[in-house]
């Protein structure tokens, strides 16, 4: 083995091929070293790209106040207009759902006849209870925003409403909203609705109908 490297021809031969072989790897070297900096540098970028953006966090401080004008539709014999105040607060939100908690007034002005009755009965009524509503929310554009609400009142009167009724109802609305978002700190929004109203029992239960718009602020308090 040793008698071949004392061979010059040999020698030299194998000395070339080193050379060759170390400037075939100084290439390929430089390659690599590229290619773990540029993994390197794009890691980082990666990272930013992937991390989830940062949901802004759920506040609870909003009060929005809606006020809203209802016309009676769809049943017979009722004339009743109602205008609403309606307060509502977030309590609780998952994903796109929001359920607030919050008071409706209820000024009812007009008549009805119910079922049984051959005549008109003053249905002119105040009314203040509980009420919860549950809004779906996604984004259109900027800062508009479609929903969807659904909310449902308990309501003590100050007189059986409607005429012929019980001094107690329930309220029920849904519908589509528009969402003007202005600030984070604000929003207008307008709505249109259609509700029912009864109270829910067997008898003394003259219920009716009703659509309208109404219009929200929302305030951070």
């Amino acid at each position: 083995m040793f008698g071949l490297f004392q061979n010059k021809k040999v020698t030299c031969l194998a000395a070339l091929s080193f050379c060759v072989l170390g400037c075939l790897s100084l290439p390929s070297a430089a390659h690599a070293a590229e290619t773990t900096a540029a993994a390197e540098a794009a890691k980082p970028a990666a990272d930013k790209k992937a991390a989830p953006k940062k949901k802004a966090p759920f506040d609870k401080h909003r009060t929005e106040f809606q006020f809203e004008y209802l016309d009676a539709r769809f049943f017979d014999n009722r004339n009743v207009d109602t205008y609403n105040i309606h307060v509502f607060q977030p309590a609780h939100n998952t994903g796109a759902l929001t359920i607030y908690r919050g008071l409706t007034f209820s000024r009812a002005l007009g008549y009805a006849m119910p079922d049984g009755y051959d005549h008109e009965l003053d249905s002119q009524a105040v009314g203040l209870g509980p009420a919860i509503l549950l809004r779906w929310k996604q984004k259109v554009s900027g800062k508009f925003s479609a929903a969807w609400d659904a909310s449902g009142s308990l309501l003590f009167y100050n007189r059986c409403h409607p005429g012929g009724g019980r001094p107690w109802g329930f309220m029920w609305r849904t519908g589509p909203r528009l969402i003007w978002d202005y600030s984070d700190r604000g929003s207008v929004n307008v709505g249109w609705s259609f509700s029912h109203c009864s109270n829910g029992m067997g008898s003394k239960n003259p219920g009716y109908n009703g659509v309208g718009f109404s219009l929200g602020l929302d305030f951070h308090f």
